[in-house]
Formats: structure tokens, C-alpha cells, sequence
């Protein structure tokens, strides 16, 4: 039987941004009373739940790069949350040299540590996942693997502990009294709030119904796991081959391996973050698996679609709604950037004053006036530059 409940602020989706949300906001907050709705809590069903975890935090884009060193400083706070192994983006052809030399020129200008080493230390440092015949990588030694599972589980934890309430349900609709949010259906009944906040990550158009293009589009992505083994005595750092769009990470057990070298597709998902196989998902994985040294014998132990979120731009919609008083959006926002997107939402939400470049940049209305079929394809042909961003100037 329906019942009727209020709340202060209902926050729609408990990945890592929907759960650090909670935790800032707790902690930080006046807010009397704070409301988690999420349709699998014991269990992550959504993109957090099979994040490959690497966390870069150079980014074209200098709004990305301010987030992901926010993100780092949060997670190395929560035990077993985050590693710094570092990481490695290398270049098996000389052209490829001089983008490395730009992205380390510009990652040092803005404070971080990032040297452009040879090929014979880039294999030392990652003999498994570097051959020795290639040219160049530039290191980051900062960078490392977050476990997104481990760190959503604190904030959830740390959130339950200063009075938030988690909900197990499925949210089916945000309701509105003209101009205003006044709060969220879902399977266990009525929440009465003032403010809702959608960070439901691939299923945002679901619960979208704001007359303003919101552009987030689910692609399909193929990762998989190499054979069982046991720990090396080493750590090794995440790496990344540009050219190649493909990155292998070292899960401690096992290798782990992604690729963006197919054609973008968009993705319908169901229950989970997780859609159907691609057969064009082998070649291109064949084609990665390649590209490690081949003592490392890395074989496809278990392969899956794992679903995410693109945007016209790489860039994530986060902040209020005008046309909707009280109505904030979350969307787009990868496990590199959580942690700090969810800060900068907490100071929207208490009033506080923000960075204006980085409120304009993440404008979920920036889009207004365009048309989502355009959108939709700029989103899909974004797919394979995955690391570049165009901000509004």
C-alpha cells in the first residue's frame, strides 16, 4: 500500500556521485532531512558498478582536470578506495610524440606531476603491459585505480551515519506544481520535497521531462577481464595507448582490458548497466589484446558491454534546472569525477558561491535551442576522442 512521506531533498540514484552527494550534503549541511532513492542499493546495478576504476586526472578540458584532482583527494580519504599506482599513456608511433609533449606541458601548468619518460622505463615500470618496442609514454605518478565499490559504500555508510535515509525503490516520476518541484513518486509511495536531484546516470532520460534537450546518450563499451593469476610483487600503473583508444589495468588477480577503436553505438539499457554483446566487440578487443606484450599472455576470461553516458561535449550536466524551481541534474558523470562534481552540487545547493567558468561549463542547459537528433550524433562521434572536450568559450 502507497504511503506519503517528506523529505527535505529526494537525491534519485545511489552510484558514487548519488552517494558522495549524500555524504557532502550530511555532513556539511543544514538540510533537516535527506532522502536516497534507488531502485538496488545492496547491489550496484548502475555504471559504478562495473567502472573499470583508472583514474586520470589530465584532461583537455582544465573544468575536468580541477574535477578529478578533487575526486582523487576524496577517495585517498576512504581506506581501500583508491591506489596510487600511477599511470601511463604511451606512444607506439613517433607522431604520436609530440601530443604527449603537449599533455605534459599542460598538465604541468596546471600543477600536476607529469614526466615524458622512455619506452625501456615505461616497460620497467609496466613490464606485463608495455613493449619494449615502442616510442615514448609520459607518466603520471599521481593518477591510480579507484575502487568505486569500496568508496560508495563509505559515503553510503558515513551518509546513514549523520541521518540519511536509503530507499530501495524504483522512482517512476518527478512531480511538479506548475514551476516547482514537489517531489518523486516511487514504488514505496509519494515523497514530498522541495528539492530533487536526477542522478540516475544512463537511465536520466527516463525521468526527463524538462522541455530542454537533455543530451545523454547511453553507448555501449566493450571490457574484459584476463585469466586468474596470482598478485605480482609489483604495482603496476594503469596504461593507456592514445593512438589505439585502448587502456589495461592491472585488477591485482587479473588484467583487465577496454577499448573505443569500433564504431560508436548508441545503447537501450534494461535493469543494469550491462547490454547485450556486440560481435564487433571481439574484433576490436583482438585487436587491443595486441598491443600488451605477449608474455603476458593476457586471454578473454570473461567479456562484457558495459553501458555509460556520453554528451555532445565530454562534459557532464550538473546544476539547477531553471525552467523548474528545485529541480537539479546530475548526468554524465564518470567515477574520475564524481567526487568533485558531487562537491561543487553541495555548494549550489547550499547557496554558496561557485566558480562561474565551471557552473557555465557544466550548465545542464547549455544545449538549449538545439535540436537531440544533431545532439544525439555529436554525442556518438564524440565516442572515439573519448579524452578530448570542447567547452563553451
Amino acid at each position: 500500500m502507497s504511503t506519503q512521506k517528506s523529505s527535505d531533498i529526494v537525491i534519485i540514484g545511489a552510484g558514487i556521485f548519488g552517494s558522495a552527494l549524500a555524504y557532502f550534503l550530511s555532513s556539511s549541511s543544514d538540510e533537516k532531512k535527506i532522502t536516497v532513492a534507488e531502485r538496488s542499493i545492496s547491489r550496484l546495478t548502475g555504471s559504478t558498478g562495473y567502472a573499470p576504476g583508472f583514474v586520470g586526472q589530465f584532461n583537455e578540458s582544465e573544468v575536468l582536470t580541477r574535477l578529478a584532482v578533487d575526486s582523487v583527494r576524496e577517495y585517498s580519504k576512504v581506506p581501500g578506495g583508491f591506489d596510487h599506482v600511477g599511470g601511463l599513456e604511451v606512444a607506439t608511433s613517433s607522431a604520436a610524440v609530440e601530443n604527449l609533449k603537449w599533455r605534459q606541458e599542460t598538465a604541468r601548468a596546471r600543477g600536476l606531476q607529469a614526466e615524458l619518460i622512455s619506452i625501456q622505463r615505461a616497460a620497467e615500470i609496466a613490464p606485463d603491459l608495455v613493449k619494449e618496442e615502442y616510442v615514448s609514454a609520459l607518466h603520471f605518478p599521481a593518477d591510480g585505480t579507484a575502487n568505486p565499490a569500496t568508496v560508495t559504500a563509505f559515503f553510503q555508510s558515513e551518509a546513514q551515519n549523520t541521518g540519511v535515509q536509503f530507499l530501495e525503490a524504483d522512482v517512476s516520476e518527478i512531480r511538479r506544481d506548475g514551476d516547482k518541484v514537489t517531489g518523486v513518486m516511487t514504488s514505496k509511495g509519494f515523497i514530498h520535497a522541495p528539492r530533487v536531484v536526477l542522478a540516475t546516470g544512463i537511465w536520466a532520460k527516463s525521468l526527463c521531462d524538462f522541455d530542454i534537450p537533455i543530451p545523454v546518450i547511453p553507448v555501449a563499451h566493450p571490457y574484459m577481464y584476463g585469466e586468474v593469476r596470482e598478485p605480482k610483487v609489483y604495482t603496476s600503473p594503469f596504461v593507456r595507448y592514445p593512438e589505439h583508444h585502448v587502456y589495461v589495468r592491472d585488477h591485482g588477480t587479473y588484467f583487465g582490458l577496454g577499448s573505443y577503436d569500433h564504431k560508436p553505438l548508441a545503447a537501450k539499457p534494461g535493469g543494469t548497466a550491462i547490454g547485450n554483446w556486440v560481435d564487433e566487440f571481439d574484433t576490436a578487443l583482438d585487436r587491443a589484446v595486441k598491443l600488451v606484450p605477449e608474455k603476458t599472455n593476457l586471454r578473454v576470461r570473461e567479456k562484457f558491454n558495459g553501458i555509460f553516458s556520453m554528451t555532445p561535449d565530454n562534459m557532464p550536466l550538473i546544476g539547477e534546472v531553471p525552467d523548474v524551481k528545485g529541480l537539479y541534474l546530475a548526468a554524465g558523470v564518470w567515477v574520475t569525477h564524481a567526487g568533485g562534481s558531487a562537491k561543487f552540487l553541495t555548494s549550489l545547493l547550499k547557496g554558496e558561491e561557485v566558480d562561474v567558468a565551471l557552473k557555465k561549463a557544466l550548465d545542464p542547459t547549455r544545449f538549449r535551442g538545439r535540436d537531440m537528433e544533431s545532439l544525439e550524433r555529436e554525442s556518438l562521434n564524440c565516442y572515439n576522442s573519448i579524452y578530448s572536450t570542447y567547452e563553451n568559450s
